[in-house]
């Protein structure tokens, strides 16, 4: 399944024919040379790197809102995206949605295409109940955790609002992330990301300062401002699939159990994954709320360098699992391997230019969530300095976790990711953390070591993996000819 889904989701909307719903990819012949494949993993890295970024950009925008008002904005503000994890973890469930779309459409069965999409905003629906409810309850579990009082009670006010905007960010992030694509209209999503963007900055300054004509609110206008954005990409991405050609191929239809099951049964590996992510990232701030507001704003603004970077490894771990599954369905076993060491090299040699860059000019990154020449922001600026090395490896490793999370989804093979994300993220990383941070005193600097000992880890890991399966799925004796995708399925 996923391999079909991931092969077709890479062709151009043109590829895909809307009246027999079939997908006819060109045959590939012979060996490929590299600059080809570093081109084609370039140019598909690129849009694929505005998906990864709308969210990231958003919550980055956020931030920088909240640091402009002030230090304990920017911490309580950031702890209520934390908590927002929600959102994440649902969303991945959705995706598979596109998945199962994409075989339907390469098997000729185009009939499944509106029951998979209908059902797929039904559960859309419950998830987003299920991540509103979780954001409601979180404070008095942040308290229980002894988290202080005072940047608690910000954080409440934040996620009443958040909250709000839950089912049009699981649509968007999860369902029309994944089945937009595949009707052959990904440029909604790239269009929206700077129009979204742009929007939200205005509003929520506008909120924020009473300019414009509009009320001033304070700092509770940036997640006002975030829930009406949300809310308005989530009803443009609707109204293009249902007020346009595509709804013709997804014509309403009721509740059905059993796509519900298949979603549910495929995504929750992914949905686990994020959860593990999501969560020992919200332990580790949680941690280091212990230490005060000033370490907390800093931590924000530290793992918020390498949260943005990230779109570039996962770009292009994303770009190299679509051709290495195209070429596997194809039997290119030899190209597959190629591919995938193309897309890992790109990955993170983008990642380390990111991570020199930061250690080697870091004002320019830090003042933009922060006025670097006010006394105020002392502290905090004095902790994030301390923090640049660690961040700078933090974003170099991470560039191999992504890359290899790709590049093994190519395989079919998210499992094994899972099982060494699990062990390492909470065998090695959180305990080590502990161990430096409380042990031996080092405080925020000791959580951080243990942060980046995950990622360097698991990315081992996953380059190991990936090279032996690769390697395995080398044909011995004379090489096995390409054939055409739509021969395999």
């Amino acid at each position: 399944m996923q391999r079909l889904d991931d092969t077709v989701s890479l062709q151009a909307p043109e590829a895909l024919d809307p009246d027999t719903a079939r997908h006819r990819p060109p045959p590939l012949r012979g060996a490929e040379p590299l600059r080809t494949h570093v081109t084609e993993t370039i140019s598909l890295a690129g849009p694929l790197a505005m998906g990864h970024l709308s969210h990231l950009a958003m919550s980055t925008a956020t931030l920088v809102m909240f640091g402009w008002i002030g230090s304990d904005v920017l911490a309580a503000g950031g702890l209520a995206i934390r908590v927002a994890v929600s959102t994440n973890i649902l969303a991945g469930i959705l995706l598979v949605v596109g998945v199962a779309v994409s075989e339907a459409r390469g098997a000729g069965a185009s009939g499944g295409v509106a029951s998979l999409y209908w059902n797929g905003l039904y559960l859309t629906l419950a998830l987003s109940l299920l991540s509103f409810g979780w954001m409601t309850v979180a404070p008095g579990l942040l308290l229980a955790l002894g988290q202080p009082p005072e940047i608690v009670a910000e954080t409440e006010r934040c996620l009443d609002v958040m909250r709000w905007a839950e089912a049009a960010n699981i649509l968007r992030l999860g369902l029309m992330r994944s089945i937009l694509p595949v009707l052959g209209m990904a440029w909604i999503l790239y269009a929206l990301t700077p129009i979204g963007l742009a929007l939200y900055t205005a509003l929520g300054l506008s909120l924020v300062n009473g300019w414009a004509g509009l009320p001033e609110m304070g700092w509770i206008g940036v997640p006002i401002a975030l829930v009406i954005t949300n809310a308005l990409t989530a009803v443009a991405m609707l109204s293009a699939v249902h007020l346009g050609p595509a709804r013709r191929q997804v014509p309403f239809t009721g509740f059905d159990p059993a796509p519900l099951r298949t979603t549910l049964k495929a995504g929750f590996p992914i949905g686990v994954m994020q959860g593990v992510d999501g969560i020992y990232y919200l332990v580790i701030t949680l941690v280091i709320g212990q230490f005060g507001a000033p370490a907390l704003a800093a931590h924000q603004i530290a793992l918020n360098f390498g949260g943005v970077a990230y779109a570039l490894a996962a770009s292009c771990g994303d770009a190299a699992a679509l051709r290495i599954a195209f070429r596997r369905g194809a039997r290119a076993y030899g190209e597959a391997r190629t591919a995938g060491l193309v897309g890992i090299v790109l990955g993170v040699t983008s990642m380390g230019s990111v991570g020199v860059l930061l250690y080697v000019m870091p004002d320019p990154f830090i003042g933009v969530f922060m006025d670097l020449s006010d006394p105020a922001n002392a502290e905090t600026l004095a902790i994030t300095r301390s923090l640049l090395l660690l961040s700078a490896l933090f974003i170099i490793a991470d560039g191999f976790y992504g890359t290899g999370m790709g590049v093994l989804r190519g395989h079919n093979d998210n499992r094994y990711a899972m099982k060494i994300v699990v062990c390492t993220y909470w065998g090695l990383g959180l305990p080590l953390g502990f161990l430096l941070s409380m042990g031996l005193g080092l405080e925020v600097v000791g959580i951080w070591c243990g942060l980046v000992a995950g990622p360097v880890t698991v990315g081992a890991f996953l380059m190991m993996r990936y090279n032996r399966l690769s390697l395995a799925n080398l044909p011995s004796g004379a090489a096995t000819e390409p054939r055409r995708l739509a021969e395999v399925g």
